[in-house]
């Protein structure tokens, strides 16, 4: 089956599962993305990486600190047929990135829920601790594969604890390899005020005798954010944008939430999402919302729900008088305030009919149009590149030709309709680029057109008849997506020097048109430049959104231990947001987890159940 528009996603990242997996048969075990987890996903060493989860279900948060002997010794048994999955004490399910996004989405209908996944919004129902160290140990002890034949053995697994302790213990974990064991603890020290920060000096000074150690920070400032409160017509028909500052340096780990040096590089990364206000253009992505809306009831031939179109502004009296005052005044060179370009008939006539809230008065409309063109009543300039049919009629007219005038049946006005949107919206587009000096040329950004225009005619959805006004809306995306990514860099880079800001155009477009946009989750831009080259207003006006300092300890060259100190200005997890409770200065506004690592040999063992990790 052909998919045009329907197949793009709004649907942001959500939790979802299926029957939750299960481990002693309490316990929920998810297999996450590491972007997913807080806290233990900002370390590089899990980057790209599959995490396992284990916490109580959501529907039986158990709390009490003691077990009963029957589940104590099923716990420490290695008994293969006491295990799920065939000897493996744990069985997942994954829970990805991708499989998070995955919904019943569709864009035309707008069907779908919204939840964007941030640090603090990760659900976990968590372990009491002693409880949790316990069941590391009888993982530790397990001589066979920790996971199914299937998944990788060497896996982490992370139990989430209640933070009740006096540590404040926020994880336990293990990870396991034919060489060596790592063994997690994550703890909480507080905010970032004198007792916090001795707090966090004495957890890193446990390693400081291993012997050589390595300390690098990465920094990121949220430009934009998702935003947390959010009306309920923009949770179900938008996706947040994001804007991130992330800068990687060398570091000491007692130079506790240091600014980085001027002389390092900086990744700016912006997913553009769809019609967050906050984002420039955002009128023209709304027009482009209606035309995709379009596009999809021309190609999957079913009728248009004029539902998307929202509220009337107008009344239908109005909009055809509207009409007929465009007819009689046809030879008035319209132009806009700021580009000074010539606006035709058919242009003028889309911000007309775009106010239509039925079929009928649509219908209406273009039967006054159609009788004006009958009786020679319009005579006007249009664009030489103006391809919809509704110019080709007006050419006839002027032009004494004999008029083949469509019957309005079915999906014919929409059809009509919609031509001329994609007129509009693609003339404005350029008018945009040229106009904001982001294309060396006009013809540059009308190659960048075309090619978008034939990627999507060459496609292996688009195999068959396809409307030339939908694969017009559909070539249409990716270059406003980059219109909106290039506004965006460009206030935050200085990128007027020479070619530059022509080339970041190119790479942005070349980038969003490589392949077919399925979801707008997907769709963002990554570049590297010089930390002096961003504009200062970004970083004297935002403070960091967190500091992931890591230290990895080594003797003889080898690791031994490794310590992860997160700082991060919003609680990554619900337990934690009691930490900034009366801390007033700004500057200590951190909630602060330190995460050490201790490497043990294979042959090596541990037997208490809590170990110095």
């Amino acid at each position: 089956s052909f998919r045009v528009m329907t197949d793009l996603q709004v649907s942001s990242a959500h939790v979802s599962q299926a029957q939750p997996t299960r481990y002693l048969g309490e316990f929920r075990v998810r297999l996450v993305d590491n972007r997913v987890l807080p806290i233990v996903g900002n370390d590089s060493l899990f980057n790209l990486q599959r995490i396992a989860v284990v916490d109580y279900p959501d529907n039986e948060k158990i709390i009490k600190e003691e077990m009963d002997e029957d589940k104590e010794n099923a716990m420490n048994t290695s008994d293969a047929n006491s295990q799920p999955a065939g000897g493996s004490p744990l069985k997942f399910e994954f829970l990805t990135l991708d499989k998070l996004r995955d919904a019943d989405s569709d864009l035309m209908n707008i069907k779908v829920s919204i939840r964007t996944i941030t640090e603090n919004t990760f659900s976990i129902n968590p372990i009491p601790v002693e409880r949790a160290f316990k069941l590391r140990q009888s993982l530790y002890d397990y001589e066979e594969r920790l996971l199914d034949a299937s998944l990788p053995p060497t896996t982490p697994i992370f139990f989430a604890c209640s933070a009740t302790d006096e540590m404040r213990t926020i994880y336990v974990g293990i990870q396991k390899t034919l060489a060596v064991c790592r063994l997690f603890n994550t703890e909480c020290t507080g905010a970032l005020d004198a007792e916090g920060r001795e707090s966090i000096y004495d957890q890193l000074d446990r390693f400081a005798a291993i012997g050589e150690k390595q300390c690098s920070t990465r920094m990121q400032i949220e430009i934009l954010r998702p935003r947390t409160h959010k009306k309920e017509e923009e949770m179900i028909e938008t996706v947040d944008a994001i804007s991130t500052l992330t800068v990687e340096y060398p570091s000491n780990e007692y130079d506790i939430a240091s600014m980085p040096p001027s002389t390092m590089h900086a990744t700016l990364a912006f997913y553009p999402g769809w019609c967050d206000s906050r984002v420039e253009y955002d009128g023209m992505t709304r027009d482009l919302q209606l035309m995709m809306t379009m596009a999809s009831a021309l190609h999957t031939n079913t009728p248009f729900d004029w539902a998307h179109v929202g509220e009337a502004k107008k009344t239908d009296c109005e909009i055809q008088a509207e009409v007929r005052a465009l007819i009689s005044d046809t030879n008035k060179q319209v132009i806009t305030d700021e580009s000074k370009r010539y606006i035709d008939f058919t242009e003028r006539l889309w911000d007309i009919l775009r106010e239509c809230r039925s079929n009928e008065l649509l219908v209406k409309c273009l039967q006054i149009i159609f009788s004006a063109l009958r009786s020679n009543s319009i005579s006007t300039i249009l664009h030489d590149d103006n391809y919809s049919n509704l110019a080709s009629l007006i050419r006839d007219s002027c032009r004494g030709r004999p008029l083949h005038v469509p019957r309005l049946e079915g999906l014919t006005p929409i059809e009509l309709l919609l031509e001329i949107a994609v007129e509009r919206f693609r003339r404005d587009t350029i008018t945009e680029f040229v106009k904001r000096s982001f294309v060396a040329s006009e013809g540059d950004i009308r190659e960048m057109l075309k090619n978008s225009v034939e990627r999507v005619r060459n496609s292996e959805w688009a195999q068959g008849a396809l409307s030339q006004a939908v694969e017009d809306t559909r070539a249409l995306i990716p270059i406003h997506l980059g219109l909106q990514t290039v506004a965006h860099l460009e206030r935050r880079v200085e990128l007027a020097r020479g070619n530059s800001l022509a080339k970041t155009t190119k790479d942005v477009i070349s980038r969003y048109t490589m392949k077919e946009i399925t979801n707008f989750h997907d769709v963002h831009f990554e570049m590297r430049v010089p930390l002096i080259q961003i504009k200062p207003e970004v970083m004297s006006s935002l403070k960091p959104s967190f500091f992931s300092t890591e230290i990895v300890y080594s003797c003889k060259g080898a690791e031994r231990a490794r310590a992860h100190l997160l700082l991060a200005r919003t609680p990554p997890l619900r337990i934690l947001e009691g930490a900034l409770a009366n801390i007033e200065d700004q500057e200590d506004r951190y909630v602060a987890t330190v995460t050490k690592c201790s490497t043990f040999s294979a042959k090596k063992r541990f037997k208490t159940g809590r170990s110095d990790a």
